[in-house]
């Protein structure tokens, strides 16, 4: 599903300038997946989204009723943006100096988005009209709507401050009804819910070439504190490192709070590689699931020792295949 570090060799042949001790790339992310109704503004003018798509800096998304988008980031962070929402990437800045590193600035103007940010490769502020958000490496949701912002943070550890206050919100909680004036800490409670993925065999074989593999998952929403399944059903988004392991478009859990999902395993290239493991979360496909923390697994593979990499890229519309 992810062409990350394809996508990140191709932005570098697009523009690019330097300032300080950051580089300032204007080509910054690519959709991903989108559904329905979705489009970006660039300069006054409005570009239809679509799979494959390069974004730049200052660009908007908007995603309007039932359309939902998801935008992946060359260091690997992916955001998706539910329906009715407005998202600006203001910036985005890659170290030129020492270990790689992005310092991402976003606004979420309205509206609602989970987002997956890599913990170590970046260093990224949301703001809102409400409060502003930092975030080094986590796994979070945003509602922003009527003057208040709800949080969900599934992992990691986030700071949040309105024009009064600042508090760290840790994994497994939530804070609910926050304003742009008055306290933090009184707004914080338990993610009640969360989505446990399992597979059926957490090592798989990478398949020859010309052929392909199947590994099976169980996806269920339970209780937190009891472990229990809960009597809920919704569709349910899914992502994955590496774009040769590949999942339905359409997974929805059944009254029950339950699904069976198989995923293709298309073999693998060299950039496809990494370190043995892959990991896959899954997360409530909706905004009206704040309350439900995503879930994840990681399954391992045996690495060969040599390879080639190669580099796909469209010359004319600098999308990467």
């Amino acid at each position: 599903m992810k062409l990350v570090y394809l996508f990140a060799v191709a932005v570098l042949f697009i523009s690019s300038s330097f300032t300080g001790t950051a580089m300032a790339i204007d080509a910054v992310a690519s959709f991903g997946n989108v559904i329905g109704d979705v489009h970006v503004i660039r300069e006054a003018r409005k570009i239809p989204g679509r799979t494959g798509l390069i974004l730049n800096d200052q660009d908007v998304v908007v995603t309007l009723s039932r359309s939902r988008a998801t935008v992946i980031f060359r260091d690997g962070s992916e955001i998706r943006l539910f329906q009715d929402t407005r998202f600006v990437i203001e910036k985005s800045e890659e170290s030129s100096t020492g270990t790689r590193k992005f310092f991402n600035t976003f606004k979420l103007k309205v509206g609602s988005f989970w987002g997956k940010f890599i913990k170590g490769n970046q260093n990224t502020q949301i703001s809102t009209p409400t409060a502003t958000i930092g975030i080094k490496g986590t796994n979070v949701s945003f509602k922003q709507a009527n003057g208040k912002l709800d949080i969900s943070l599934s992992s990691g550890l986030i700071n949040v401050q309105n024009e009064e206050n600042s508090f760290d919100l840790s994994s497994g909680n939530q804070m609910l009804g926050i304003t742009r004036i008055g306290s933090l800490g009184n707004k914080v409670s338990s993610l009640p819910y969360r989505i446990n993925i399992a597979a059926d065999n957490k090592k798989f074989v990478i398949p020859k070439p010309g052929r392909s593999g199947e590994i099976e998952f169980s996806i269920q929403m339970v209780d937190t504190v009891s472990g229990k399944n809960v009597d809920r059903s919704g569709m349910i988004y899914v992502t994955v490192e590496i774009d040769k392991i590949v999942f339905p478009e359409r997974i929805i859990l059944n009254s029950r709070g339950y699904a069976r999902v198989k995923a293709k395993v298309n073999p693998f290239q060299t950039a496809d590689y990494r370190n043995g493991q892959v990991v896959i979360v899954a997360v409530m496909d909706s905004e009206k699931a704040m309350d439900v923390a995503s879930g994840s697994e990681t399954l391992t593979y045996d690495v060969p020792k040599r390879a080639t990499k190669t580099i796909r890229i469209d010359v004319n519309t600098g999308e990467v295949r």
